[in-house]
């Protein structure tokens, strides 16, 4: 299968912050207001005891803070929580009042509490959720057939800790804590530290204490309690754990070696060893809308993301495992350790992360080719910065809305590409020792960008700050024209001439702007890279060893994309074949961008395009399968998409007959990964042989399961559901509820969202909301049928929005319909959002619905300019 339901799980993971209450903004208040400063949190002990059966937990603690300026109120977060009691030191009880809009608490004294330590000791009951927040419970299949129950906590990332206990739910107002917890049954629970103590009670309950915690932020606490196995394996000093639900423990085997690795780089990488004495991956049966969040010494998964089943998991899968593993670990670090003073800096968090786990994953998987996969993440960055409605990777963060809308593209993927321009910028060893300054003068404590600034403007002697501030502080994606190249005879240097413009997919986002930009370039073939900043409008004049064509932006290291003028673009084109895979991979990737921004006609692309076959590495035969994809799907509705779609299987089913159904003895790793994307492009756009093969393998398999091995299982699966008529849709329906594997379930639910036939995609709209969907992927359910049919699944969703309302977080309430609509390439669906979350939803989904809309509207002008080029080119191919 492609990266089509994996690649945007860094994104995902953020709705686990995002469920904060954005109904406190549809009631009037803020919800993300910092406290009072006059008091700060030490240390909590809090004791909890769930009741599943009535979905609801008791909890007592005390609370140890510091008065900074006498006060008579200590002001607390608090959302769905009632306190019972609240007694300061002496025994005096505070009353209590609640700010409901705003989420908080306000314990009131007679007498000013005077300047030092104190303490509060606390009674609350609160509630326990289907969705993923604060404490929720998942429901799950077992071998035996019997559903059992599981208990999660989820606290991260914004205003979401609060649902569980009174506290200063800010990141910047660290404590350590102390949890215990009262269970009943054979269940297994698991904290951020080892348990410290077991405790056999009266009707055979147990209490599990939990080691102190080190300071840190309230996102981070985490417990869960379930019939879990373990596997574990020592790392240093440290014992990583693995713990799936009961059964199932060997399937996370390679994800806890895949830890080992990564704790192994990072003690080395920041010179600071990884300081907790364990540190657990817990994993939760099924799916949901994320795939990981890195709480401290327990860092939680969905099992998609974690688990390796023989079955049905391919090398992708592999791939990504590996993948969100280290982007976790490295939070240990950078996250946990350090952590972002305020949301505005959430990029410290999440793009470093990411940047370290493609770092991470090329030093141990080389063959994987991280950095080329990761050029796939930039695209995506470019599409969101390149419109109106862009942020800075750093912006100010007021509101709930702006603080969900901060987990993004732009946060995560051109964080990551700008990290990784300055450490080419600045070299290798210079931004590690930068890296381990900064993370050793900010442990258990908070920082803002401009200390990672200091840090390497100390360990380099090039200028940084500059450059990183005009990529961090403003929106928006460099565009360096390459207005000509010119070799003088017996010179052996070429004269490459460049200016920094903007590249923009609306009028609003080509307005001017200026970035230092850290350029490179390099004949092809001379082994010799010439860098230069590269700052405004004025022609800047590079010389370029050697004679021949000029390849800018060398190996794809730097966050912008290039325009080359007519000739340079054409001797590129004419040795396109010669040059490395992550130079090929980004000319085609600008040129695609250029031709759907109207920079460049989509003649320049396809043309490009027509040059990757045989021989191409298979990432760079999967970004050309990917565009193909996009423009069907810009298609829909239009009389074009018959002949494009001919185009399309005559140009890539002899790619499929050359590697084939299985995989082969020494082929290399992305063979796999390009083979499931040829399989699933081929079946979206009506391939008949490859539908009819797909349904062969998957029904012949009970006879012979050598028809269908894990590593083409999910792509055989995508194609009969692509392909699915009523007879396939029932039998994929009745294995999805007979399955007890809840991974198994969701991919063929998964298969079921992937209909071609319209009438087919109305019968998976109706049994989402059912029970033969578990919960925790029904929006993910909407959302994937939604990439393929965006107006149908509005429609659905619009029209019974209130009776599908207790199905969606609280996030997904005020987002789902912009994240559905904005699949769309119509200008018409862009109005009906507008007007239904204007009419329904308000100021909560106001941003999303202006991004949404953003992007529909662009696609549309792609729809009516674009694709009538598009098309005059198909004409010409068709009578060559």
């Amino acid at each position: 299968m492609t990266d089509r339901h994996t690649r945007t799980w860094r994104m995902l993971a953020v709705i686990a912050g995002m469920v904060a209450s954005t109904s406190a903004l549809a009631a009037g208040g803020d919800g993300l207001e910092r406290l009072p400063a006059d008091t700060r949190p030490i240390h909590y002990a809090i004791s909890v005891t769930p009741d599943p059966a009535r979905d609801t937990f008791a909890a007592r603690g005390t609370l140890d803070f510091e008065v900074l300026q006498p006060t008579r109120e200590v002001v607390l977060n608090a959302d769905g929580l009632d306190v019972g009691s609240a007694r300061i030191e002496g025994g005096v009880r505070a009353r209590v009042r609640y700010d409901r809009v705003r989420q908080r608490v306000i314990l009131g004294f007679a007498a000013s509490l005077k300047k030092g330590t104190h303490r509060i000791a606390l009674t609350w009951t609160g509630g326990i959720s289907r969705n993923v927040e604060g404490l929720y419970k998942v429901d799950y299949p077992t071998p035996s057939g019997e559903t059992k129950q599981m208990l999660f906590t989820h606290l991260c990332c914004i205003a979401t800790a609060r649902k569980f206990a009174p506290l200063w739910d800010q990141p910047d107002l660290k404590a350590t804590f102390a949890i215990d917890l009262t269970t009943t049954g054979a269940v297994g629970a698991v904290s951020n530290m080892p348990v410290s103590r077991r405790e056999a009670l009266p009707g055979g309950r147990t209490r599990v204490s939990f080691a102190p915690t080190p300071k840190m932020s309230s996102y981070l606490l985490f417990f869960s309690v379930g019939e879990f196995d373990r596997i574990t394996r020592q790392a240093g000093s440290t014992e990583l754990g693995m713990m799936l639900q009961r059964g199932k423990a060997e399937k996370g085997r390679f994800a806890l070696d895949a830890s080992a690795d990564a704790l192994s780089y990072y003690n080395d990488y920041f010179g600071i060893p990884y300081p907790l004495p364990k540190l657990d991956s817990v994993v939760m049966p099924g799916a949901g809308n994320f795939g990981a969040m890195e709480n401290w010494g327990a860092i939680f998964y969905f099992e998609p993301y974690i688990a390796i089943d023989p079955v049905f998991s391919t090398e992708r899968d592999r791939q990504v495992v590996y993948e969100i593993v280290l982007h976790e670990v490295a939070h240990q670090w950078f996250g946990n350790l350090v952590t972002m003073r305020w949301w505005d800096d959430l990029w410290l968090n999440e793009g470093f992360a990411s940047w370290m786990a493609s770092k991470t994953e090329n030093h141990f998987h080389p063959e994987w080719q991280p950095w080329l996969l990761a050029a796939d993440s930039r695209g995506r960055a470019f599409q969101l910065d390149a419109r109106k409605t862009t942020h800075p990777i750093v912006r100010q963060v007021h509101t709930l809305e702006e603080a969900e809308l901060a987990f993004d593209e732009i946060t995560y993927e051109k964080g990551s590409q700008v990290i990784r321009m300055l450490e080419a910028w600045v070299g290798e060893e210079a931004f590690r020792t930068a890296i381990r300054a900064h993370v050793r003068d900010h442990a258990y404590d908070n920082a803002v960008t401009a200390d990672l600034w200091r840090a390497l403007d100390a360990a380099s002697d090039l200028p940084v700050t500059q450059i990183a501030r005009d990529f961090t502080e403003q929106g928006g994606v460099p565009l360096i024209d390459v207005v000509s190249t010119h070799c003088a005879p017996g010179s052996g240097t070429t004269q490459v001439t460049l200016r920094q413009d903007r590249f923009g997919l609306d009028v609003p986002s080509r307005k001017p702007q200026l970035w230092h930009v850290p350029v490179t370039a390099s004949v092809m073939g001379s082994g010799r890279i010439t860098r230069q900043i590269v700052h405004g409008p004025a022609p800047a004049v590079m010389e370029v060893a050697g004679c021949g064509p000029v390849k800018v932006n060398v190996g794809e290291t730097a966050y912008f994309r290039t325009r080359y003028d007519p000739a340079s673009l054409a001797a590129l084109k004419q040795r396109f074949a010669e040059l490395p895979a992550a130079d090929q991979l980004g000319l085609l990737d600008d040129s695609y961008g250029l031709a759907e921004g109207g920079y460049l006609p989509f003649a320049d692309y396809l043309d490009l395009a027509r040059r990757v076959g045989a021989t191409s590495d298979p990432l760079v035969l999967l970004r050309k399968i990917n565009n193909a994809r996009s423009l069907d799907r810009l298609y829909t509705g239009l009389p074009g998409q018959t002949r494009f779609r001919a185009f399309v299987r005559a140009e890539f089913a002899p790619h499929l007959a050359r590697i084939g159904w299985s995989a082969r003895p020494g082929e290399p790793a992305n063979t796999g990964v390009l083979r499931d994307a040829l399989i699933e492009l081929l079946s979206e756009t009506d391939d008949t042989a490859t539908i009819a093969e797909a349904r062969r393998r998957f029904h012949g398999a009970a006879a012979d399961p050598a028809l269908l091995p894990g590593a083409v299982r999910k792509a055989v699966l995508m194609a009969v559901g692509a392909g699915a008529d009523a007879t396939v849709f029932t039998e994929l329906a009745d294995l999805a509820a007979k399955s007890r594997d809840s991974g198994e379930r969701r991919l063929y639910l998964l298969a079921l969202a992937n209909a071609n036939d319209p009438a087919i995609v109305a019968r998976a709209l109706e049994l989402a909301p059912t029970d033969a969907v578990p919960a925790q992927i029904f929006t993910t359910l909407l959302v994937t049928i939604a990439e393929r049919h965006p107006a149908q699944v509005f429609d659905f969703v619009t029209e019974r929005f209130d009776a599908l309302t207790p199905k969606f977080g609280s996030y997904e309430r005020s987002g789902l319909v912009s994240m559905i609509a904005e699949k769309g390439a119509d200008a018409a669906l862009a109005d009906r959002l507008a007007a239904f979350v204007a009419a329904r939803i308000g100021a909560p989904g106001k941003e999303s619905a202006a991004r949404a809309r953003s992007l529909i509207l662009h696609r549309d002008e792609v729809r009516r300019t674009g694709l009538s080029q598009v098309d005059t080119w198909l004409a010409g191919v068709k009578t060559q």
